[in-house]
């Protein structure tokens, strides 16, 4: 199954975007930039030596959706106390169930999709989500049985506070595409302290399927990290923002703009490469599926 996906493996699937599978894939999209002048890189549709990027799958249609249904179950959470004993079951249970709904539907999805993510780090407070205001209201919340019921709604209001905030932070993760760098290289070789420029953090000396160097920058950090795809070794590269989502670091807009002119002015790694194998550019696939004696 993987092998018959190798030349998708760049330039990401066509169902992503709802296209045949047979739909040809655009070297440069919206939302995406060239590294600069000083890096020797390459497409799918290319191939040779240097950078190629890897489209990894979108995060905005598995999050927006469930987003998008969680307000109301926030909203439905308070009818029980407007409208009191009006349901045929208890109208605790009833808003507790609203209520633990509305927050699933925000953090279950982040959760996933960002594990989905290669190079992703898991921390589950660091989602993009509204932690503080949320804690705040749930203090509140529980004290409104203990003093007085006008705390609640006190609390009530706090947590659309909380569900606003999130939202903006959430928005601010869909900006910016999903993609990693790769560049196929001999891993035997490979030695983190001798290769990388000093300003780097080595966290492997040798390749590893793992994190292997990292820099902190104003949106986060860049990490260069091991990939591989069947006997082919890679180094990867993307930016993680605070949220520890994947983002690809030569893209439209402000982020990109200045990683473009500081940390990636140049390319992390002298080393130009290998070659890229055939079977992961878009082109020989087409060109074996053209041929009448492909497959045997």
């Amino acid at each position: 199954m993987e092998a018959g996906l190798d030349h998708q493996w760049l330039v990401g699937e066509p169902k992503w975007e709802r296209l045949p599978d047979d739909s040809s894939q655009q070297d440069t999209k919206r939302g995406e930039l060239s590294p600069p002048e000083s890096w020797l890189s390459t497409t799918a549709q290319e191939g040779g030596k240097g950078w190629a990027r890897q489209r990894l799958q979108p995060v905005a249609p598995s999050i927006l959706m469930p987003l998008a249904w969680s307000p109301l179950f926030l909203l439905l959470s308070a009818i029980p106390f407007i409208l009191p004993h009006r349901l045929p079951v208890d109208d605790q249970s009833v808003a507790a169930l609203f209520f633990t709904m509305t927050w699933i539907l925000i953090l279950v999805p982040l959760y996933l999709v960002r594990s989905a993510q290669p190079m992703s780090e898991d921390a589950l407070l660091s989602l993009p989500f509204d932690w503080a205001t949320f804690a705040g209201a749930s203090v509140i919340f529980a004290l409104h049985i203990l003093v007085s019921p006008i705390l609640g709604w006190v609390s009530y209001a706090l947590f659309w506070v909380a569900w606003f905030r999130s939202f903006r932070q959430i928005e601010q993760i869909l900006q910016i595409p999903a993609a990693r760098w790769l560049l196929p290289i001999d891993q035997s070789a490979w030695k983190s302290s001798s290769q990388l420029p000093s300003e780097w953090q080595v966290i492997s000396e040798r390749w590893t399927t793992g994190s292997i160097a990292r820099v902190g920058c104003e949106y986060g950090h860049l990490v260069i990290a091991g990939a591989s795809r069947g006997s082919d070794r890679f180094l990867a590269l993307a930016l993680l923002d605070g949220a520890g989502f994947v983002h690809d670091p030569f893209s439209e807009g402000p982020v990109g703009k200045a990683l473009a002119i500081s940390l990636l002015s140049q390319p992390p790694v002298a080393d130009l490469g290998l070659e890229w194998p055939k079977r992961l550019l878009v082109g020989d696939a087409q060109s074996n599926d053209a041929s009448p004696t492909a497959g045997i």
